[in-house]
């Protein structure tokens, strides 16, 4: 009997639902106020007299600061209106991308409640930063906003990639699909992106699948949509605002190859800090359609949905090891398409009794050698650290015995604590500011000289550093 009401009121109920997260949206909407930056935007735009003033401000932005041109654009848009104005249209782009993951998720059934449910607290539980993307007017028009613009592009394709036999305009498409294109292009540097690798690989698949078919492979949106969001991307990447910024940014980093792989690790830490449970339900959602035969071939493998917001979400992750710093909310679109993929491949696993117990064992050893791959990874980098702070170390103290004017007192710098590791002893026998402390004996008498303290780095490097 309760099943047949729900069945009977599946679509009521589905959109009572995205109804009341929208509400619940609005009502945090409703007590964020001014922020941060905001103000200053706020400042700008009350100078404005008229919408082109901020086209031209934003313009000047783009010369000075950030490419962003829709997002930041949008934030001037909504600071010169009312606070509930905004207040509106940032909880119908929550509302939005609701709609626009759930479209994007296999397997789903009509009107289907328990992913809608899914998809709600899966934003509320796991998007990075939520005060910071979400409600905040700079984030929200950047992150919210731009994830919104960019997923419904690759909706958008996907629908008539679909569709591509039926179309009726294809000359309309072609144009309306390369503006669209554009705009999804120039929201967000790595989102953006990893929007466009999305696209090409939805393209590369319907190629693929209609060659072997022997039917119609190429289409005029295909392109021109490929082609918006390169032109898209590039003029935001391209702005003068950009390279200046990245200029300062860059200033004090490490270049070249250590550059790169010291960003490369600070990025696994972020994804690691954001994204460990969502990795964790990954692979148990990629255990099960193994078990289940449904990535068994490699055109499976391909065109499996999770598959490819996985490969995005991880691509749009690490892209970011190529700027000098970056923020945890630049991690937001690689977290909403990791939330696809997700979400795809739990809807994709059938219910099988026989499976379950196989399937937890193969998922905890998965589990594992995740915990394992970004524990290693991180105490290799501490052990490196510490290794490089106790050669500093003795640099120090056999630059003062070897000195003619030396007087065999050496005060070197304790290990930085944030370098402790379960996998290294070295901060359990730590020097102290004690000369008779038994460890500073044993340096003192290896090393052969008189007199060694040990103080902590950063009083270490106020009284010493810049004379070193």
């Amino acid at each position: 009997m309760v099943e047949n009401f729900w069945e009977k009121h599946r679509k009521q109920i589905f959109f009572l639902i995205f109804v009341v997260a929208v509400i619940a949206i609005y009502a945090y909407n409703l007590l964020t106020p001014y922020l941060s930056d905001d103000y200053a935007y706020a400042y700008q735009v009350r100078q404005a007299d008229s919408l082109w003033d901020l086209v031209k401000q934003q313009y000047g932005e783009y010369l000075s600061n950030s490419g962003r041109v829709i997002g930041q654009f949008n934030i001037r848009l909504s600071l010169a209106v009312d606070k509930h104005v905004f207040n509106v249209i940032n909880s119908l782009m929550f509302g939005a991308l609701v709609l626009l993951m759930y479209h994007n998720v296999s397997n789903r059934k009509k009107h289907d409640i328990g992913l809608l449910l899914l998809i709600v607290v899966f934003l509320w539980r796991y998007a990075v930063d939520f005060g910071q993307t979400m409600l905040w007017i700079c984030g929200a028009c950047n992150y919210l906003w731009g994830s919104v613009f960019i997923l419904g592009f690759v909706t958008f394709y996907r629908h008539f990639l679909k569709k591509a036999d039926d179309m009726k305009h294809p000359v309309l498409l072609a144009v309306g699909t390369l503006f669209f294109g554009i705009l999804a292009g120039w929201c967000n540097e790595n989102t953006s992106g990893g929007g466009l690798l999305l696209v090409l690989l939805f393209a590369a698949n319907f190629v693929c699948d209609r060659k072997k078919a022997g039917q119609k492979k190429l289409y005029p949106f295909m392109i021109t949509g490929i082609a918006g969001m390169l032109l898209g991307i590039l003029g935001m990447i391209s702005a003068p605002g950009v390279r200046s910024r990245s200029d300062v940014m860059a200033e004090g980093s490490y270049t070249g190859l250590v550059g790169l792989l010291s960003r490369i690790y600070k990025t696994s830490v972020t994804v690691r800090e954001l994204f460990f449970e969502l990795l964790v339900i990954m692979i148990v959602v990629l255990v099960f359609l193994v078990l289940q035969k449904k990535l068994k071939e490699w055109k499976q493998i391909r065109t499996n949905t999770s598959v490819l917001f996985l490969v995005a979400a991880v691509a749009t992750a690490y892209v970011l090891a190529i700027i000098p710093t970056t923020t945890d909310r630049a991690f937001f679109g690689a977290g909403i398409f990791l939330m696809i993929a997700v979400l795809s491949g739990i809807m994709e696993i059938d219910v099988d009794k026989e499976l379950i117990l196989k399937g937890a064992k193969y998922s905890l050893v998965g589990i594992l050698c995740l915990w394992f791959a970004f524990t290693y990874l991180e105490n290799l980098v501490n052990v490196a650290r510490i290794y490089r702070e106790e050669t500093e170390r003795i640099e120090l103290i056999k630059a003062d015995k070897a000195d003619p004017n030396g007087d065999g007192i050496v005060v070197v710098p304790q290990f930085r604590e944030a370098f402790a590791n379960p996998y290294s002893c070295a901060h359990l026998s730590d020097m102290t500011d004690d000369k008779e402390y038994w460890i500073n004996l044993f340096y003192e008498t290896y090393y052969d000289v008189g007199n060694i303290t040990a103080i902590p780095r950063d009083e270490w490097d106020e009284l010493y550093g810049d004379n070193e």
